[in-house]
């Protein structure tokens, strides 16, 4: 004969006094979890500031060979191109503002301008020098694959500063008080 299988009833969870037992955050205390949230985010976004500077700076130690020891004048040009670009890659995410202006100010200075100036240029200029790396890369007669690496260091760097702004506190701050304690 199978065997039985014997249901038990569903019984809703106890609940005390309609509360769910979650206790309720007064001003106070909202403020220091976001304080603290905001350290943890800012420590952690400084060690992949360091993280992500340093790893295009050791990536130029690849073309080392083929920058000074190049047989010949084109090949050490490909090699100061990718020194230079993996150079561009470590500045932008060494000096890029993490987090944009939102009120709108502009500039105070023309140092200041040119400086926003040229870190707009640097995404579509690296990429371009980027692109035409990929592009000699599979064009060389010897694929060259590490050609590549400034792309992908690239890549590498604005998928890690995407993901760094992607944490965005200041809606946990508008909601701050809207869940006031007791």
């Amino acid at each position: 004969m199978a065997a039985i299988r014997l249901r038990k009833a569903f019984h809703y969870p106890e609940e005390s006094d309609g509360d769910s037992g979650r206790e309720e955050l007064d001003e106070q205390e909202q403020e220091q979890i976001i304080l603290q949230l905001q350290h943890q985010n800012d420590a952690r976004n400084a060690q992949y500031n360091v993280i992500f500077t340093i790893l295009p700076l050791a990536s130029t130690l690849a073309f080392g060979p083929s920058l000074f020891s190049a047989s010949s004048v084109v090949q050490q040009a490909w090699s100061l191109l990718s020194v230079v670009s993996l150079f561009g890659t470590a500045c932008f995410m060494r000096y890029s503002p993490l987090y944009p202006d939102r009120k709108g100010k502009k500039p105070v200075s023309a140092h200041d301008e040119l400086r926003v100036h040229a870190q707009a240029a640097v995404i579509p200029v690296n990429s371009a020098v980027c692109g035409v790396l990929a592009f000699y890369c599979f064009m060389a007669t010897e694929r060259e694959i590490l050609y590549l690496v400034p792309g992908a260091m690239f890549a590498a760097v604005l998928l890690a500063r995407r993901v760094m702004l992607s944490v965005d506190l200041s809606a946990l701050k508008d909601l701050q008080y809207d869940y006031k304690g007791a």
